[in-house]
């Protein structure tokens, strides 16, 4: 499927100019690679924070980075990608790399954010999942079980995102969602509920540190107050 013509319109105008611009040139026709939350906010009518640029490698993603900045201090990396400061976020991603927008596409976990455009070389197309439209319609989790390296509780925090919009997840998908989470738990390390409890709380933390950033979640009932 590919999106509305007016969202795919809408959405390649509320791009930054800049960005727009490289999109078109030679080199980088069919290189950049627009999608996720970015689209999902468009066609939503929700706040858009930040835009999720992929490219086909991490060197791509770092020529990128510094061809978009105004100045390299906007420029800082972390594990997953480059970001560039300013009214509009720009997150370069070069954990993640793909070819094609399809692939794009289907390395997201929810099919609300199944939805990618480009620049084809003559003009910008998009490509989007089957359920894409119908589950944002409906505000509707569904878990695509995607193949790719992620931080073990990635998804399990952002069904909490999601639920704070208002989203809700089918039964199944939560499932699979816990038991995506649950590959990162040695089963040696499994005494009790409690263990378990601190080994998952450990795993959200790594994937989103600012989700606690006190360490709140760390300090046991048992201190006194």
């Amino acid at each position: 499927m590919k999106l509305d013509n007016f969202d795919l319109k809408f959405s390649v105008v509320r791009l930054p100019k800049n960005l727009i611009k490289i999109m078109k040139e030679k080199d980088w026709q069919n290189n950049i690679f627009v999608g996720g939350g970015y689209l999902r906010s468009i066609v939503s009518g929700d706040k858009v924070n930040d835009v999720d640029i992929f490219v086909k490698s991490k060197k791509d993603a770092e020529l990128l980075a510094y061809k978009l900045c105004q100045d390299k201090k906007d420029v800082y990396q972390t594990d997953n990608a480059y970001t560039i400061k300013g009214i509009l976020p720009l997150q370069i991603i070069h954990r993640w790399c793909f070819e094609k927008p399809e692939d794009v596409s289907a390395s997201f976990d929810f099919t609300v954010c199944c939805a990618v455009i480009y620049y084809n070389g003559e003009t910008f197309d998009s490509f989007c999942d089957d359920r894409f439209y119908i589950d944002l319609a409906s505000k509707r989790l569904v878990y695509r079980c995607p193949v790719r390296n992620e931080d073990a509780g990635g998804s399990l925090l952002r069904v909490l995102k999601y639920y704070q919009k208002g989203y809700r997840i089918l039964l199944d998908s939560m499932g699979t969602v816990i038991a995506r989470l649950m590959q990162g738990v040695n089963i040696d390390d499994i005494k009790n509920e409690s263990a378990v409890a601190k080994i998952v709380t450990g795993l959200l933390r790594e994937v989103d540190p600012d989700i606690d950033p006190t360490h709140a979640a760390h300090i046991t009932s048992d201190i006194e107050v």
